[in-house]
């Protein structure tokens, strides 16, 4: 039995004891009748309204038959220094791999029997060092309603994490929305267990999206007579957020869905896409994909999904320059498909047929065939579709510099240069590869560290709530405060904080139960 110190003597409080069928009971011991002795069962939310997050390029834990190719453990990231193009081609194939969801969770039996067990939720297909910390706090901050019970068993009366957002702005987003008592209250109401839809970010996004249906309808199931309705709010990172908009506006899928948090979605696609397979990834996380051309672009050429990242028609002219002694260009002037990206001549293009392995005619096939009707078709399909209901937070910091635009600058080192006079007294001139006599350079835009602001949509009537924000790209969910100088919460990030109220702002088309 539970009883309330501070409560009269003849009243106990009673906490909800879970079943495993997600129903409850109380555990009550009879008193004597002459005590008048009352006994307060404190009755729970119970109805629920699922969520599910949906990571990002790379945020998905792969494996190729019992081999686990993609996964933040040592027996998985311990191979990716050493391993050479090929190798990275084999392992990295969207045709033979999978999800896998054995990978770390933190605090698996921390939602008790309330919810489904994590691992059942699916948060061991998420890269656990992107996500793993983050899922976990999410959780708790959707499951706050805990305090306002524990609140009858102790002297101080404490507010819940969603009670401490009441009439909080956040940032300076014309279109940001506080919190009210109301909403807040209303919010308590509901249930949220957080699921997680790993994918494999190597294939199509429209595959994806397609599997995002069957996890939708296969998690609703799941709470058979619990919904509160029959529907899912979604929280995507990065590319997560074209998984989720594809579903929604061009398979049919937005009766199914109440409402979007996109967290760094590249809308508009983003030259870092063009930068990673020229010159490979930068920084940690080129160590482990790669950190040049030759090994990542066998690996890319392959795989639709991250090619779907690649700015399209709505990006605009102009994002790639080309500026040397004979050679002044803005590209593309009309299409970056036709100018760009299937261009096999020009030694800016963004596919080095020599470079792809195998029989490299055919594997540029196979490339051309990816870009002209999977990639192309995905992403100019999408271009200015959104559901209803989308909230979204973006990076907007000079701090995490990011590609608005690329600039190939002429850069010849003065040994080259003094080997080419040799040769050119000696009447037996040399051309210099392009490519050796290029930098790339980044424009070092605001915005995450990958996504451009130039590349964020935030003028659909459909976006209900919108956080500029100092956020980088890959931790955009982390914990912590990037600034504590300019955060609301010295324990709590604001993307996190905003993701919660949007969580709140977006049910409050469910009635009460």
């Amino acid at each position: 039995m539970d009883d309330n110190k501070n409560s009269p003597p003849n009243r106990s409080y009673h906490r909800p004891i879970w079943d495993d069928d997600g129903t409850f009971h109380y555990k009550v011991f009879s008193q004597p009748k002459d005590k008048n002795h009352i006994s307060v069962c404190l009755k729970p939310p119970t109805k629920v309204i699922p969520m599910i997050f949906i990571p990002g390029v790379m945020g998905s834990n792969l494996k190729s038959g019992d081999k686990k190719v993609w996964q933040f453990s040592l027996s998985s990231l311990k191979k990716w220094p050493l391993a050479g193009p090929q190798k990275r081609k084999q392992l990295l194939d969207p045709t033979t791999t999978v999800v896998d969801d054995s990978g770390e969770i933190l605090n698996d039996g921390a939602d008790g029997k309330k919810f489904p067990s994590r691992h059942a939720r699916g948060w061991g297909s998420a890269f656990y060092m992107s996500y793993g910390e983050a899922l976990d706090r999410l959780q708790y901050l959707l499951s706050d309603d805990e305090i306002l019970m524990d609140n009858y068993f102790r002297e101080t009366q404490l507010q819940t994490a969603r009670q401490r957002f009441i009439g909080v702005r956040i940032g300076n987003e014309p279109q940001e929305q506080v919190l009210s008592e109301e909403e807040v209250a209303h919010g308590h109401k509901f249930l949220f267990p957080l699921h997680v839809f790993g994918y494999n970010w190597l294939q199509s996004n429209a595959d994806s999206a397609a599997l995002l249906g069957e996890y939708i309808r296969k998690v609703l199931s799941a709470y058979h007579g619990r919904l509160a309705v029959n529907k899912v709010v979604l929280i995507t990172h990065s590319m997560g957020g074209l998984v989720a908009r594809h579903y929604s506006e061009n398979m049919g899928g937005q009766d199914s869905i109440l409402g979007i948090v996109h967290g760094v979605m590249p809308d508009l696609g983003s030259p870092a896409a063009y930068h990673r397979m020229k010159i490979g990834e930068r920084g940690i996380t080129g160590m482990i994909i790669g950190e040049s051309a030759e090994k990542l672009m066998p690996v890319l050429a392959q795989s639709p999904g991250p090619l779907q990242l690649l700015p399209g028609m709505a990006y605009g002219p102009g994002w790639l320059k080309i500026n040397s002694k004979e050679t002044q260009l803005s590209l593309p002037v009309a299409d970056p498909y036709e100018e760009i990206y299937l261009n096999k001549t020009a030694w800016w293009r963004l596919c080095e047929q020599d470079l792809l392995l195998d029989d490299t005619r055919v594997e540029w096939n196979k490339y051309e065939k990816t870009i002209s009707n999977i990639v192309k078709k995905f992403i100019e399909k999408l271009n200015g579709k959104y559901p209803p209901q989308n909230w979204l937070f973006y990076g907007a910091s000079k701090s995490n510099p990011s590609d608005g635009f690329l600039t190939w600058e002429e850069r010849i080192p003065l040994s080259v240069k003094e080997a080419q006079r040799s040769r050119e007294n000696a009447a037996n001139p040399f051309e210099l590869s392009p490519l050796r006599s290029h930098q790339l350079i980044s424009s070092a835009s605001p915005g995450d560290g990958t996504v451009p602001i130039t590349s964020v949509c935030t003028s659909s009537s459909r976006i209900q709530g919108v956080l500029a924000t100092d956020v980088d790209h890959e931790g955009a969910y982390a914990v912590d405060p990037v600034d504590l100088s300019r955060s609301v919460y010295s324990d709590l990030s604001d993307a996190l904080v905003f993701t919660v109220r949007s969580v709140v702002k977006i049910v409050q088309q469910v009635p009460a139960p």
